[in-house]
């Protein structure tokens, strides 16, 4: 293991994010829920008062400062707080279950949790008593700007689950901004709306691309569906995941209020072709992106104006970033956006190798024009009479066959191969079934990836999220007690 530590020099004369914002747009939007709005001039004063409030408890700067059970707005206003005030900020997932978080907390050991929820055994306090302690402390008492300083802590799991913590500076998240801002034009007169949560990265970015330009961060309300959100505010501008891009397609009138958009930026896992070319035939402003949480949001992206890239890959690496592939065929990644590290025990470990590259663990390729495909991953893939089998491509060809709804591939033991692909299928009526199906995956498949027989996928599996199913597959073929129908 590997522990580094990083400089904390600064420009004399660099500015935070959010007081440009607010000296540039400050009577435009900045945060709107319902029918309220924050300026940028309010934003900045409120998320002052919560910083000057931290100071006043004895939170120092680069102390670490949780936020736990929060409404999205109050959320939105601690972490510009935590920014301003030099604190690194970590948003908790609260939907993991008490237990987890009990044991998170300890092993992170926060300065602070600001939440309107108490956590036993963690020192926390509500987002209004922060305020009445700001009292009259002069705004001067703000540190200054430190781009290159930590700024948030992320969590983030590998495919065994392992959780992984995450620490990237102001810097490393403002350049992920620029780049994705270059690639897909934002003003401020836009609106994105924040339809991620915090503790994801894809979600903490929008506020940086928001806070760059002037534009106005949209809070959804839980009462209203993110269509009627995107028809009453005018949005402009939304991140999805397959999932929820999927749901808004089904509704009848999901096409026609998306077709308005500027931009609709789609990541986060493996996306079915089929989902693209649906959104491709209702003219919508598909970008694919593929990134990582270590490299702060967006590593590659499609542009609005070449439709087939969007089909056919995750688009060209945005400014900031480098990419390359190894000899193996995995991402290699590095640039501006890199994190600083993770943090483990209380000490940043690096999480790059000799040569300055992040291993993603993932795998894939590059065309002519620079643009990325990818194939699946590094610990998915495995070998079947000498030759390497990526489930992944498997599935993907299974999804390019009408009837089919979702596919797993996941190897079987075999004592002459070493192991032959399986397929667990969701299928309705309209599906191929057993011979049929392997005849017409011959003309797409070499023989060794055909899978070798097709079972039902149970609902438990199919709800639950991919990397969980894959895992829980794997260990059922492997212990040779497949008790599921075939089809």
């Amino acid at each position: 293991m590997v522990i580094v530590n990083y400089s904390t020099k600064t420009k004399p004369n660099s500015e935070h994010p959010l007081f440009e914002a607010a000296r540039k747009h400050p009577s435009r939007p900045a945060v709107r829920w319902g029918d309220l709005t924050l300026t940028y001039s309010d934003l900045y004063s409120e998320s002052k008062q919560i910083a000057l409030g931290l100071s006043q408890r004895g939170i120092q700067q680069g102390d670490l400062v949780a936020l736990g059970d929060l409404p999205t707005k109050e959320m939105v206003i601690s972490v510009w707080a935590c920014f301003l005030g030099g604190f690194i900020v970590f948003p908790l997932n609260v939907r993991f279950p008490e237990f987890s978080l009990s044991h998170l907390l300890t092993s992170i050991k926060p300065a602070l949790i600001i939440s309107n929820s108490s956590y036993p055994d963690h020192n926390s306090v509500a987002i209004g008593e922060l305020s009445n302690d700001a009292g009259q402390l002069d705004s001067n008492d703000l540190p200054p700007f430190a781009a290159n300083k930590a700024a948030t802590l992320l969590m983030t799991s590998g495919s065994s689950g392992d959780v992984k913590f995450v620490q990237h500076s102001h810097h490393n998240h403002l350049e992920s901004a620029r780049g994705s801002n270059k690639n897909i034009e934002l003003n401020y007169s836009d609106g994105w709306l924040l339809s991620l949560p915090l503790y994801h990265v894809g979600g903490l970015s929008i506020l940086f691309r928001a806070g760059l330009t002037g534009a106005a961060v949209i809070i959804p309300e839980e009462k209203e569906s993110l269509l009627e959100e995107i028809d009453k505010y005018g949005v402009t501008h939304i991140s999805l995941v397959a999932t929820q891009l999927q749901r808004l397609l089904k509704d009848e009138a999901g096409p026609r209020i998306l077709q308005r958009m500027k931009a609709i930026l789609i990541g986060g896992s493996a996306i079915q072709p089929l989902l693209i070319q649906r959104a491709l035939d209702h003219n919508l402003p598909i970008h694919v992106s593929y990134g990582s949480t270590e490299m702060a949001s967006q590593i590659t992206t499609t542009i609005g104006s070449n439709r087939k890239s969007a089909l056919e890959s995750s688009g060209k690496v945005l400014s900031g970033r480098d990419l390359i592939i190894s000899h193996e065929g995995e991402i290699l990644t590095k640039g501006e956006t890199l994190a600083q590290g993770y943090l483990f025990n209380s000490n940043l470990v690096d999480l790059r190798d000799k040569d300055g590259w992040f291993h993603t663990g993932d795998v894939g390729y590059t065309n002519v024009q620079g643009e990325l495909t990818i194939t699946g991953r590094m610990d998915n893939q495995f070998i079947s009479g000498g030759e390497n089998v990526q489930p992944e491509h498997i599935e993907r060809v299974l999804f390019k066959i009408p009837g089919i709804i979702n596919a797993i591939v996941v190897p079987l033991p075999d004592e002459e191969f070493g192991a032959r692909p399986i397929a667990y299928l969701e299928i309705d009526s309209n599906a191929p079934r057993g011979e049929e199906l392997t005849h017409q995956l011959r003309s797409q498949l070499p023989g060794y990836m055909l899978p070798q027989a097709y079972y039902e996928l149970p609902d438990e599996f199919s709800k639950s999220s991919l990397k969980i199913s894959r895992q829980k597959l794997i260990k059922l073929a492997q212990s040779g007690n497949i008790r599921l129908h075939s089809l």
